[in-house]
């Protein structure tokens, strides 16, 4: 036999192979996509988490996301979930991300897809894999089928990554497949258009309705267009059509949420044996990704998160073994590692939440036991939103919050001045360092950071153009969770937003213009506030 043709051969377009594909061209590998559909095409799961804005913006698609039209996504509200008939929780309340996305698989996946071609992967659409080729214990490629073809052509690679979703190509020629007990729940699911919403504040807030055997989504995807969902819980099976609008127009609060003028504008779609693992992930040559490895019941809205991170941690052991010659075998035992822990941080939440003997706050103290380590010191309903929003264990956040820190840190340790006096033509970042003294005879830096906004990056608050970071050393830099803190710092955040009332404006023009109010406001923060100097780039 001949050397393989590519680097990398990925199974399936979808948000895994995707992600897989544009990481791994970006890093160097000849990489080729077999998906054997053509998008866009239509597919459960239109629920996201914050947790995937900086996979997004690492392979290169968070613009054009943000500029689909989406429906934005605040965060979840309940309803008869557990013991406590109403609540709600906000993605803001991580101090991360505010919101995410309810959108259109067919489109967002298209615009993954899309990514991964500008990044370089050459992409077979109607291609669908039908046998691995081995040698030894070695996978080495497949053969597939083109659509409208009968003969079978081979593809080898010197590494091939299953992204196959529930066609299981790996799982099933090596039976590996495993369902979790307890969570074969079914879903049954179709579009709306017409229908209403909850009222501001909570608008683009998905809505989760427990009922006696299911539960109901209603998520506003924005376009007019609306989406519900029955998950049932019992053993007879996702709904048909007549028994769908049923269940629907006998829920109380779906049918008030919908409203007289709602409409069923497409064909109620299925999804059964939810809720399965793979036994093995990864050998000789492969790797499974996505939910082609596994997937855990939509109740937390995982499903294009655990593929997407899947992905992300797929591309990075597949480009430091292929591009860099790194150790196969180690590499491919981290990815096990991370992939299978953050699964079962899911898995375990995911478990408890369909526990209705509880409250809102058993569920918040449960995360919070799942993320204890020596050094959290996280509130109950924050540990619920970090881990529940995907970002826990999130190797693309990690990364890029360390992008961020050298860069601010060397803005930090970098020569001061007083930019009050000067008219910078351009602005990369203003400082301004604060000194927070109590009288305890410990005073503590702060270090205010005002940045062009950056929707993949973590920040304490953001404004129409700008985003507000503090790194407080001292205050483990999570200043808010200080009662000292707070009220001074949401003074400054009210003070910068107001300030910021142009739409478009460069962080130099905004310093210009509104400097003088804005140094002002520092110097009045208070006697146990001193504001030390304010520097930038």
């Amino acid at each position: 036999m001949g050397p393989p043709e590519i680097d990398l051969l990925v199974l399936g377009g979808g948000p895994a192979g995707a992600t897989i594909a544009a990481l791994a061209a970006r890093g160097g590998l000849r990489t080729r996509v077999l998906e054997a559909d053509a998008h866009p095409r239509v597919h459960v799961g239109e629920s996201l988490l914050p947790g995937i804005v900086p996979i997004l913006q690492a392979i290169g698609a968070l613009e054009e996301v943000e500029a689909a039209g989406f429906g934005r996504k605040t965060g979840t509200t309940h309803f008869g979930w557990g013991t406590t008939p109403e609540w709600d929780l906000h993605f803001a309340d991580t101090d991360l991300y505010d919101h995410a996305w309810l959108v259109d698989r067919a489109r967002f996946d298209a615009i993954l897809i899309d990514a991964a071609r500008r990044a370089g992967a050459e992409v077979w659409e109607q291609a669908a894999a039908r046998e691995p080729i081995w040698e030894g214990d070695r996978l080495v490629g497949v053969r597939l089928r083109r659509r409208g073809e009968e003969a079978l052509e081979e593809v080898r690679a010197r590494f091939v990554v299953d992204a196959t979703g529930q066609a299981f190509f790996l799982a099933r020629h090596l039976g590996l497949r495993e369902v979790i007990p307890g969570l074969q729940h079914q879903a049954a699911w179709a579009h709306y258009e017409g229908a209403g919403a909850l009222p501001p504040p909570r608008e683009h807030q998905a809505v989760f309705v427990a009922e006696a055997g299911h539960w109901i989504w209603l998520f506003p995807l924005g376009g007019g267009r609306t989406s519900i969902g029955v998950i049932s819980l019992d053993d007879e099976g996702a709904p048909g059509d007549e028994r769908f609008d049923a269940v629907v127009a006998a829920s109380p609060k779906i049918a008030a949420l919908l409203g007289p003028g709602a409409r069923r504008i497409t064909p109620v779609r299925r999804q059964r044996d939810w809720s399965y693992r793979v036994r093995e992930i990864c050998g000789p040559g492969w790797l499974i990704a996505g939910d082609a490895s596994g997937f855990i019941d939509p109740v937390l809205s995982t499903g294009v998160f655990l593929a997407m991170h899947a992905g992300y941690l797929a591309a990075r052991a597949l480009v430091s073994t292929l591009a860099r010659g790194t150790d196969e075998a180690a590499a491919l035992a981290g990815y096990e590692r991370a992939h299978r822990e953050l699964f079962a941080d899911l898995l375990r939440m995911v478990r408890f939440y369909y526990q209705q003997t509880l409250s809102f706050d058993d569920y918040f103290w449960e995360s919070k036991r799942i993320m204890m380590t020596a050094d959290t010191e996280l509130r109950p309903q924050k540990a619920f939103m970090i881990l529940t929003s995907g970002l826990v264990r999130n190797l693309a956040l990690d990364e890029l919050q360390a992008a961020q820190a050298a860069r601010q840190a060397g803005a930090i340790g970098g020569a001061g001045g007083g930019l009050d006096v000067h008219d910078p033509a351009e602005l990369g970042f203003v400082c301004a360092e604060l000194r927070h003294d109590d009288g305890d005879g410990r005073p503590a830096a702060l270090y205010l950071l005002l940045e062009p906004r950056r929707p993949a990056e973590p920040a304490l608050a953001r404004t129409r153009n700008l985003q507000i970071t503090c790194l407080a050393p001292r205050f483990g830099n999570d200043p808010l969770r200080d009662a000292r803190l707070r009220g001074p710092l949401q003074g400054i955040i009210d003070r910068v937003r107001a300030l910021d009332d142009q739409p478009g404006e460069a962080l130099a023009l905004y310093w210009r213009r509104r400097r003088g109010a804005l140094v002002d406001h520092l110097r009045g923060l208070g006697p146990a506030f001193s504001l030390i100097r304010i520097f930038g780039e």
